[in-house]
């Protein structure tokens, strides 16, 4: 008869570990289906930044070299 009892609860426990697992992955997949349009916007803005960074980037960069003497000290000059 102990042995009976021990099975059952083993098979209960299984049961509900089964049960349990399923439920995380339904609401795993609810989740990542709620943040995929979330993290898709957040890429293309993280891609704006980027693009607009090197925009930036060049502009100085050329500024820099538009002007003569610029990043250096001349001597006696402070």
């Amino acid at each position: 008869m102990f042995w009976l009892g021990v099975l059952v609860t083993v098979g209960f426990t299984a049961w509900r570990l089964l049960a349990n697992l399923k439920a995380l992955l339904r609401s795993v997949t609810d989740l990542s289906e709620r943040l995929a349009p979330t993290l898709r916007e957040l890429e293309a803005k993280t891609q704006e930044t980027a693009e607009l960074g090197e925009r930036l980037q060049r502009r100085q960069a050329a500024r820099q070299a538009a002007r003569p003497g610029t990043g250096r000290r001349r001597r006696g000059a402070r």
